[in-house]
């Protein structure tokens, strides 16, 4: 399977890829789906992962600045783009600073593979990086990447900085909704199938913290892709899960979040 970086239309052939719809946003090249991957079917191999970043965890969670809150959801495991041997960005990252009203939660549109390593997930995020530079983005279009296997890498550079601060990093995920959104990619296809457990774990645990650092109710904030633009990510079968998904995600965040 070549992966090019368009989310499938639902009025599309399931087979096949449905063109996406580019325009002009605020100066920045926005789109109505967000990866773009080729050869996502091979194993892994390729390029090792560059610099030495650090995954956030509890432990460098006290390294945050002094303005970032304090969540009490677990701060999930993220890998940096500096460890997963990202590229550096064609041009610097817009940061507001202001948090997002949406998380937005998309698929991959690609083979559900069974490889659930961490070398998989790295060369997913240097894939997914490659397409969409390509595609003109200058760098990864979401802010987040979720592997089939649950590990969670940094998209867009600085994103995980941005929102540990509060702030975040405008991306290129969604079409006429970059400025307020923060989007997560989930490896895989799910129209006929659900995520595999480590995934949605994985995405259950990172949704939390967002809405920690953002201040937002998940059961208002955590969105599929389609709830802005034509298509059927983040699945068929998936996204009417949705709502599931925020009832996990509300249990462990502070009753403070709640509305």
């Amino acid at each position: 399977m070549t992966y090019d970086g368009k989310h499938r239309s639902p009025r599309g052939p399931m087979s096949g890829v449905a063109p996406r719809r580019t325009f002009l946003l605020g100066g920045l090249l926005a789109a109505g789906a967000a990866v773009g991957v080729q050869e996502l079917t091979r194993s892994p191999a390729g390029r090792a992962a560059t610099g030495t970043g650090e995954a956030v965890s509890e432990q460098s969670r006290s390294r945050a600045p002094g303005n970032a809150r304090r969540a009490s959801a677990t701060v999930p495991f993220v890998h940096p783009t500096a460890q997963w041997g990202a590229d550096d960005p064609d041009r610097e990252a817009t940061v507001l600073s202001r948090p997002p009203k949406y998380v937005v939660v998309h698929h991959t549109s690609t083979d559900n593979v069974d490889d659930d390593s961490i070398a998989r997930a790295r060369y997913l995020a240097r894939a997914i990086q490659n397409a969409h530079k390509d595609r003109g983005w200058g760098d990864t279009g979401q802010q987040f990447t979720i592997s089939r296997g649950g590990h969670i890498m940094e998209g867009r550079t600085g994103s995980l900085a941005a929102a540990e601060r509060g702030e975040m990093v405008m991306g290129t995920h969604v079409a006429g909704a970059n400025e307020f959104t923060v989007g997560i990619e989930c490896e895989g296809t799910y129209n006929d199938v659900l995520p595999p457990r480590r995934l949605r774990d994985s995405l259950v645990q990172l949704c939390a913290w967002l809405c920690e650092q953002y201040d937002l109710d998940p059961h208002d904030a955590i969105v599929p892709h389609k709830k802005f633009n034509d298509t059927d990510c983040c699945g068929d079968k998936f996204a009417p899960t949705l709502p599931s998904l925020r009832d996990d995600v509300a249990s462990i965040v502070s009753p403070s979040r709640l509305r």
